[in-house]
Parts: structure tokens; sequence; C-alpha cells
């Protein structure tokens, strides 16, 4: 008898503690979680963006990077500068969505800039077979920028190196 009242008592006490967490949990305010959402939803859109970003450049990538690659000896020099101003024009064509906040848009929409820069400062080295001073130096602004954008948002900031060879 003794072991069923206990067992009785044992039960209502883990049903108070179980309830009283539920309370808790339901009494916190509605914009923590509206908050939490639109920041994933920022980290959605930002992630997207790095794929689209991405995709455009390994579209074409191989014919710039074969030709620096053999050093003007193999591939055709005018068809790695068109493919290299193509990935540039095609990345000016992605779309920032306006459902995120504006300074992200902004950020996003300069990050983007800075890479196709970098692909018509590529251009214009292979084509001018000059040093690529120029070219490093804004694939380094790019990766600043794009860094400071996502970790703005709790990301780690994304390396596109590997996939701009």
């Amino acid at each position: 008898m003794k072991w069923i009242i206990s067992v009785i008592l044992g039960s209502l006490l883990v049903l108070v503690a179980c309830s009283d967490d539920t309370l808790k949990t339901e009494s916190e305010p509605a914009t923590s979680t509206s908050e939490k959402e639109n920041g994933e939803d920022h980290i959605n859109y930002l992630m997207n963006l790095q794929m689209e970003m991405i995709s455009v450049v390994r579209k074409h990538v191989k014919t710039v990077s074969a030709y620096e690659v053999s050093q003007g000896e193999t591939g055709d020099r005018d068809e790695a500068v068109q493919a290299s101003n193509r990935i540039a024009n095609e990345l000016r064509g992605i779309e920032v969505p306006a459902e995120i906040n504006s300074a992200l848009q902004t950020d996003m929409k300069d990050s983007i800039e800075l890479l196709a820069l970098y692909f018509e400062e590529r251009a214009a080295a292979i084509s001018s077979g000059e040093d690529k001073a120029d070219m490093e130096a804004a694939l380094g602004e790019f990766h600043e920028k794009i860094g400071a954008t996502f970790e703005s948002v709790g990301l780690l900031a994304p390396n596109f190196g590997k996939d701009l060879y």
C-alpha cells in the first residue's frame, strides 16, 4: 500500500514539474519566435544566393582555368576572355530577394558586384597578359565583403577559392 501511494505521489510531482515548464515556454513573447524565424529566413536566402553564385561561376570557369593553367599554350585566349566576361555578366543578373532586410540586400549586391569585377579583372589579365595584382585585390575585397555579410547573421564566412579555378 505504501508503495502504491509513493508511486502516485512521484507521478504527481513529475506531472506538476512538466506542466510548469510548458507554461514558461508558452508565455515567451511571440516576437522572439518571429525574430528567430526571420533570422533563419535570412540565412536561407544567403545560402541560396551563395549557391546561385557558385552555379553561375562553375558553368564557364573551366574554359578560363584551362587557359590559365596551360599558360596560354592550349585553349583559345578569346574564348577564355569571353567566358570570364560572361561569368561577370551572369553574376550581375542574380537577383537579391526583397524579403531580406535592406542592409543585407545592399551587402549582397555589393558582394556580387565585387565578384563580377574580379572576373572582369581576370579577363583583362588574360587578354593583356599583365600581372594579376588587380584581380587578386578584387578577389580579396569580395571575400572580405561576403565574409562580413555572412558573419553578421551568424554564418561562417564562405570561401569561393576552390570554385573560382
